[in-house]
């Protein structure tokens, strides 16, 4: 995520390394679906262990509810920088999206059967699918797929009307309220994963041919299903969901088989130390790209550059292609965030919200 945020040029990016224009899916779009999914799966793994240690559902609520706006304060600092404008705050994000996710999942853990769980995953697909198709949309018209005159562009702006962010001159938001509902049912295929996880009574060979079944039915389905519902990142669509949760299982199959049986451990520690301080990395990063975007020094010749735009078009650009060049700077920034990040690692400092 940090290395497709910030590359050396938005308008110079090989397209893998882009977010979809609108359909479709591009290997960028299943990286925040990867995300809330294993933040669903850990969900199950932290709690179920809780539970069992003799920790009571209000308790681990209450840590929630805490870690949750935590999780979206830090959001809204990052969308407050550089120049802490409270009139012009966007007021959704990524973190913010992440601990709307962990919330809504954590209480559907600890008070919804799995039963119960399945059909909110299901319902939440089919309920979301039915509004964004056949609702029609106040004021604007028949129901749409169009950026600015779809049904969640159109509450997005009922609702935070000045406060998103700046897609489609302000029109909408990939990461508002509206859209954050089907997210959630991503963040939810994560615990119902976690569920067969933890199941002792089914061996682990068996628990991973579930799971790529599992994850072979559902990226067909959401392939299938995007002839009728196409696959947007920006909307989330059900069939967004149904396919990246797909890959998601996955991938999170052969992992754990690659990690867990085969008991494969060479070159994985970098891994580990990003993924034990995930957020710090991404909070790290969002202040490290302002700061090397909006400041700026006088060059030799008088002119104001900033550091990354030094970077970029005076040092990467003579070197590289401008693709490559972009490309580079994208490693670069985060090999440096990993430096931070692994001294951590090493120092057995882990920052926990």
């Amino acid at each position: 995520m940090i290395m497709v945020n910030d590359p050396g040029s938005w308008q110079i990016k090989y397209y893998q390394l882009s977010h979809a224009k609108w359909e479709g899916c591009t290997i960028t779009d299943l990286i925040f679906p990867f995300f809330l999914f294993i933040v669903g799966v850990s969900i199950t793994l932290a709690f179920g262990k809780a539970l069992t240690k003799g920790a009571t559902k209000k308790l681990l609520l209450k840590k929630t509810i805490k870690r949750a706006c935590i999780i979206f304060s830090l959001g809204l600092f990052l969308n407050l920088l550089p120049n802490f404008n409270f009139n012009e705050i966007r007021i959704p994000g990524v973190l913010q999206r992440i601990a709307l996710v962990y919330l809504f999942c954590s209480i559907l853990f600890l008070y919804a059967s799995k039963k119960s769980q399945i059909i909110w995953f299901g319902g939440i697909l089919i309920g979301y699918y039915i509004v964004m198709m056949y609702v029609p949309v106040p004021g604007i018209g028949p129901s749409n797929l169009d950026p600015i005159n779809n049904f969640s562009a159109w509450f997005d702006r009922l609702i935070l009307e000045g406060y998103i962010g700046s897609h489609g001159q302000g029109q909408y938001d990939s990461t508002g309220i509206f859209t954050t509902i089907p997210a959630i049912a991503s963040g939810l295929f994560g615990v119902l994963n976690g569920h067969l996880l933890v199941r002792k009574d089914i061996a682990t060979e068996v628990k991973l041919i579930w799971m790529f079944i599992i994850g072979c039915t559902f990226l067909m389905l959401g392939w299938a299903f995007s002839y009728e519902f196409p696959m947007i990142k920006r909307l989330w669509t059900s069939s967004y969901v149904l396919f990246t949760s797909g890959i998601a299982v996955i991938c999170f199959a052969t992992s754990f088989w690659f990690l867990d049986v085969q008991k494969f451990q060479k070159g994985i520690k970098p891994f580990i130390a990003f993924g034990t301080n995930a957020l710090t990395a991404y909070f790290v990063a969002g202040i490290f790209g302002q700061l090397v975007t909006r400041n700026q020094f006088i060059t030799f010749n008088g002119s104001k550059i900033s550091p990354k735009e030094w970077m970029f078009n005076e040092v990467l650009t003579s070197v590289f292609n401008p693709y490559n060049a972009s490309f580079a700077y994208s490693i670069i920034n985060t090999l440096l965030i990993f430096i931070l990040i692994w001294y951590m690692y090493k120092k057995n400092i882990i920052i926990k919200v």
